[in-house]
């Protein structure tokens, strides 16, 4: 009975999870709007990179930390040499400041690549990307998973509920693969190439 109740935990964690991960692929799939969507990971983004980069100095921005945060961004997110043009804007503001400035650079980059592809190619490009990297993370998150579960059960030889154990070790993996859909996603976007009259079109990766 207690083996029982244990595999009946073990697969409630991993169906809260399922429930975010498929409600979040399935408003992509009915062809939600997703750029607000985007514009909200991308300045998650941005703030972690400043805050990276900007913590050997307290979180006031030095030439170290510009140089820091332009290898993180630039060449990706804006031109490079970008940052280093503003150094005399940045140098002394803190993160919160940097931060707002850096942001709005990006913005800047994505609409000029909105406009050269036409908002409505950019609109199905999110959804295209957002599935891929979701249905990418979402499988890989599902193999660690099954393993942190085979392995939990030494817990118990160390006075440790496995049960416990695998839901807490099983929301920290969770929330870092939320993180590095995030990250990812975005990153890609900046990347993406559209060549002339090719057709954009969401799939799945994998059912």
């Amino acid at each position: 009975f207690r083996i029982r109740k244990n595999v009946l935990e073990y697969d409630d964690v991993m169906n809260t999870q399922r429930e975010v991960i498929y409600a979040q692929r399935q408003k992509v799939l009915d062809g939600e709007d997703l750029r607000e969507n985007m514009m909200s990971m991308l300045r998650s983004l941005v703030d972690s990179n400043v805050t990276t980069a900007l913590s050997e100095n307290g979180g006031v921005a030095d030439e170290d930390g510009l140089t820091r945060l332009a290898a993180m961004m630039e060449g990706i997110y804006f031109a490079k040499g970008t940052l280093l043009g503003r150094s005399n804007q940045l140098i002394g503001q803190k993160a919160d400041a940097v931060s707002d400035t850096v942001y709005d650079i990006c913005r800047n980059t994505y609409a000029a690549k909105e406009n050269a592809y036409t908002p409505a190619v950019m609109r199905e490009l999110e959804r295209v990307v957002m599935l891929r990297v979701v249905d990418e993370y979402w499988m890989d998150n599902i193999d660690a998973m099954d393993d942190l579960k085979q392995g939990i059960g030494l817990r118990a030889y160390g006075q440790h509920d496995p049960v416990i154990a695998y839901k807490e070790e099983g929301y920290e993996m969770f929330q870092a693969m939320i993180a590095a859909i995030r990250e990812e996603t975005v990153r890609r976007m900046f990347l993406v190439r559209v060549a002339p009259q090719q057709e954009v079109k969401r799939q799945r990766v994998a059912k």
